[in-house]
């Protein structure tokens, strides 16, 4: 029997222990991360995740495309989804916006791309963007394909599904990997387990460059280098008035790639209080808000 040890129960740990059972369902999986589900400071654990295949590498925007099919049509995942839309925002000289539409012509996508000049925002959106400052040579472009999903019900419903189909769920901080004959053969917890598996997946994260170079030290073939860069965000939820659930409660998501306020916004669903806004995400570094909301 094939035995697996998933190390962080956030979206690839969580989604990867769910599929993994279904799949083989006499797997013997264990999926560990620090506390209970959700884990509080995970990545996925958030109100809202923009869920969109625009992605200028073809690789990644596959991937993407193949994800938005099951939130769309999945019983499982649908519930937690809403099909906002997504609108794109990049200054003259990025050409991210033709590349996220060469992506889908050559991945056969039945989506005729909707671009939008400046000076037109306003008369969009039932003129919810109608004050935002664009520069007029900025590239606008709107996805009816993506949506919204409700990322930490999302999150539990999965780990909780997981559970149900036989997959173990262990809530204790590893420590350290277990390493045997040069080769990772299962984990060291905190509160003193040694579990061992045949496969070791590490969906940690931020945390996996520390993880690694705690357990193996003396192997700098192992370290994870310039392979994986942590990166940041500032995430603010803005409580709506009556008036700016009737400005915001219908806007679509939005990547914001121009000029220096750059950054994410993220509205929960057309009957929602909640409004979320990210700064865009810096190597080691703070950075400015990205988005005023006038409501």
């Amino acid at each position: 029997m094939s035995s697996y040890i998933i190390v962080g129960a956030g979206v690839f740990g969580a989604s990867t222990a769910y599929h993994l059972k279904r799949q083989f369902p006499l797997a013997s999986i264990v999926l560990i991360d620090r506390t209970w589900p959700p884990c509080p400071i995970a990545a996925s654990h958030d109100i809202n995740k923009i869920i969109r295949a625009d992605y200028e590498d073809p690789f990644y925007c596959g991937l993407a495309l193949k994800a938005l099919l099951s939130w769309k049509t999945d019983p499982f995942y649908k519930q937690w989804f809403h099909p906002s839309g997504l609108l794109t925002i990049t200054d003259k000289e990025s050409h991210a916006i033709e590349n996220i539409v060469e992506n889908f012509k050559k991945l056969d996508v039945k989506y005729e791309p909707d671009l939008i000049r400046p000076e037109a925002l306003g008369a969009r959106f039932a003129g919810s963007f109608s004050d935002m400052n664009l520069r007029p040579d900025d590239k606008l472009l709107f996805d009816g394909l993506a949506g919204i999903a409700e990322a930490e019900k999302a999150l539990g419903a999965t780990i909780k599904a997981s559970v149900e189909l036989g997959v173990e769920y262990i809530a204790d901080p590893v420590s350290k990997l277990v390493m045997s004959d040069g080769m990772c053969s299962g984990v060291q917890t905190r509160g003193g387990k040694t579990i061992t598996a045949a496969k070791v997946l590490l969906c940690t994260g931020a945390n996996t460059a520390r993880l690694i170079a705690d357990s193996a030290p003396d192997r700098p073939e192992m370290q994870v280098g310039a392979r994986i860069t942590a990166r940041a965000v500032c995430t603010a939820a803005v409580e709506l008035d009556s008036g700016g659930v009737t400005k915001f409660g219908k806007v679509p998501a939005v990547v914001h790639h121009s000029g220096t306020d750059q950054g994410k916004l993220r509205s929960y669903n057309q009957h929602s209080t909640m409004l979320t806004i990210l700064s865009t995400s810096r190597n080691n570094a703070t950075d400015r808000w990205a988005i005023e909301v006038h409501q």
